[in-house]
């Protein structure tokens, strides 16, 4: 169960990942070494999964944005995790509810790259149709970006 403090301790480091523990001891009015105590008990128990730099896209490159709805039949979700893994442009991958089984939301470097992935899902097992849908524009990125209200 979280508490109040775990909650501030975990929105400032989703807010800045890179906080020092004492800046965090004065914003939230603990001491060092009990919120060092916290995080690496929030490392431990997996409420803090890990750190990450998020790139800004000019940074990253013009890269192309894909989604892919997969559907399978029978059902084989668990039986492709390390498929989904094997993938490194792979950003997001849901098992969804309704008519499609996998979302999968992948960054790539050209639409040639688009195509081979399209190809490997489609051997996929038990794979019974993939729909693509490429990117046209970008409204809005939050991907590694923390929600203000998720702790609060």
């Amino acid at each position: 169960m979280l508490d109040r403090y775990d909650r501030l301790i975990l929105n400032l480091l989703q807010k800045n990942a890179r906080v020092s523990v004492s800046d965090i001891s004065r914003q939230v009015f603990l001491s060092r070494s009990a919120v060092k105590e916290r995080i690496r008990r929030l490392e431990e128990n997996g409420t803090i999964a890990g750190y990450q730099a998020v790139l800004k896209p000019a940074v990253a490159g013009n890269r192309i944005s894909a989604y892919f709805e997969l559907t399978f039949s029978p059902l084989c979700c668990d039986e492709i995790q390390s498929l989904i893994e094997a993938i490194p442009e792979v950003r997001l991958a849901h098992s969804i509810s309704g008519d499609v089984d996998l979302m999968l939301y992948v960054e790539v470097e050209s639409m040639d790259r688009i195509g081979e992935l399209r190809q490997a899902f489609d051997r996929w097992p038990n794979i019974k149709r993939v729909i693509t849908h490429t990117s046209m524009a970008t409204r809005a990125r939050r991907i590694g970006e923390p929600h203000q209200q998720m702790f609060e």
